[in-house]
């Protein structure tokens, strides 16, 4: 899916598995946001933030609203928007059915402080006020800022 109505454009993976909606994106538990570049899928994804919902496609519906209006929100520019390359991706980290929101946050810092999303505080939800700078700092990096 791309977000921009021509055909240069970031592509947006919501909770793909195997070429459907992921059912437990519907339900509880600990998403991470990513941004990956087409033609280089074989390298990790870049970790750009990590959060816990009781829907979790529904708060990520919220996210992607938001980074669509201001795409500094995950560390981005208007420029990537038209960046037909990369991929922003969204997918389920744990599922966590029937679970209280103290546990969703306890195994949400767990993943933080493990996976270290880059938009984020070391050690909280938090996102960085240097985020736009550490992102764009590793689009360069990678050589994936080119159209």
């Amino acid at each position: 899916m791309s977000i921009i109505n021509d055909e240069k454009s970031i592509k947006i993976d919501f909770f793909k598995k195997e070429g459907a909606l992921d059912n437990r994106a519907i339900c509880e538990g600990i998403y991470i946001v990513e941004l990956q570049h087409c033609s280089k899928l074989s390298k990790s994804p870049l970790p750009l933030y990590i959060g816990q919902s009781v829907y979790m496609v529904k708060r990520c519906g919220e996210h992607l609203w938001y980074f669509i209006k201001e795409p500094a929100y995950f560390g981005l520019t208007t420029d990537d928007l038209k960046n037909n390359n990369l991929i922003l991706g969204f997918r389920v980290l744990e599922s966590l059915p029937n679970s209280t929101i103290s546990w969703r946050q306890e195994r949400e810092k767990f993943y933080i402080t493990d996976i270290k999303p880059l938009t984020q505080m070391p050690d909280s939800d938090r996102q960085s006020k240097e985020k736009l700078e550490i992102v764009q700092g590793k689009i360069k990096l990678f050589g994936w800022s080119e159209l």
